[in-house]
């Protein structure tokens, strides 16, 4: 039996390795899926037409880019593991329940901000409540609790809005955020922690990541191969700002959150259903407020699912508020931005308005708060 000459052995291998790549990808899949079929394609051509020193060399120049890739995929991936270790000693610590997973510790200098003594990116607080005031439980990830924005966060904000709507009443807008925190893990700190300071209304900060069901604590990187999803990221974010907004700066990654089973109905719709029970027993207000993908205009599917979010929520009985409408619609992008024009957290003055239009879609559903 001849053996394989050096070309179809390569050949070979491009297909196995294309045949692993599609593998990878039969849950959830991703761009890594195109990736696989391409070099299953080009494998297999290489097996079927004659060999040339063209197609030798062009066999040659693949495989050199899957070497790179596959170097890249290792570093990536072990910094990643050191950066991640490093920010979970520093900030977090892990705990027993399987839901929460994680919290912030007490004491935690992060960025511009000092978490209190019960781990919250907050003002020091008690867990009795002064007569007469009305106390609110924010539920969110690292938007809720951007430690850049310690007083100027939307919970934060919260607070003198509210007030001044209820005529000076004392309020307290308690801020349970964690970054990292998707929509289950809210809702078992709404169980865990918020529940101790017997809180009057509820108010998830909604973020367009929050079902996904593996977020890590930090430097969580999304893809099934992170250097490649990087690079193919980047390539995205630069089509983005060349082509407009028809091109999705982050490749469909939230469109298919929102359409997944396991990410939608076994994180979104499984933590709003354990929020829907405890509203329901101690008779608590909730007030689900999206916030947007901070763009010049939508890309193509993102209103689709701010509507979606909002309709979930007001189908649990809950107050949806869709943000991109009713606090940032005729705001221009470029005032909502921080400097590094981060898309996801946005500046001080959106989470002011994003709280202003939080306190005026829930008095107006629950206006017996106002008395």
């Amino acid at each position: 039996m001849t053996p394989p000459s050096p070309a179809r052995a390569l050949a070979v291998s491009l297909v196995v390795v294309g045949i692993g790549a599609v593998y990878t990808n039969l849950d959830r899949p991703d761009e890594s899926l195109q990736l696989g079929i391409i070099i299953v394609v080009l494998g297999i051509a290489a097996l079927l037409l004659p060999e040339t020193p063209r197609r030798i060399r062009a066999l040659e120049i693949v495989a050199v880019l899957l070497l790179v890739l596959t170097g890249g995929e290792a570093s990536v991936r072990r910094e990643n593991g050191i950066a991640a270790k490093a920010y979970a000693e520093r900030t977090m610590h892990f705990v027993d329940d399987p839901l929460l997973r994680y919290e912030m510790k007490p004491g935690l200098v992060c960025d511009k901000s000092v978490t209190n003594s019960f781990g919250m990116l907050d003002a020091p607080r008690e867990l009795a409540k002064a007569p007469g005031t009305l106390r609110v439980a924010c539920l969110g990830d690292s938007v809720g609790g951007d430690c850049s924005l310690p007083q100027d966060n939307a919970c934060a904000s919260l607070e003198p809005v509210l007030q001044a709507a209820l005529g000076g009443r004392p309020v307290e807008a308690l801020n349970f955020s964690v970054p990292g925190y998707n929509t289950m893990q809210e809702a078992r700190s709404l169980e865990l922690k918020a529940l101790r300071f017997d809180p009057d209304v509820v108010v998830v900060l909604y973020v367009l990541n929050d079902p996904g069901p593996e977020l890590a604590i930090s430097h969580y990187l999304p893809g099934h191969f992170k250097f490649e999803h990087l690079l193919w990221r980047g390539a995205r974010l630069a089509a983005g700002k060349l082509l407009g907004p028809d091109v999705d700066p982050l490749g469909g990654l939230f469109l298919q959150l929102h359409e997944s089973p396991s990410s939608w109905d076994a994180v979104v719709v499984a933590g709003f259903d354990r929020i829907q029970a405890v509203a329901l027993a101690r008779h608590i207000p909730v007030v689900v407020a999206v916030f947007p993908l901070f763009v010049g205009r939508a890309p193509p599917g993102y209103p689709g699912i701010y509507a979606k979010v909002v309709a979930e929520a007001e189908r649990h009985g809950f107050v949806g508020v869709d943000l991109s409408q009713a606090a940032f619609r005729d705001e221009p992008v470029a005032e909502l931005l921080k400097p590094s024009r981060d898309m996801i957290h946005p500046n001080a003055r959106a989470h002011h308005l994003a709280a202003a239009a939080i306190v005026r879609a829930l008095l107006d559903r629950h206006p017996e708060l106002a008395h």
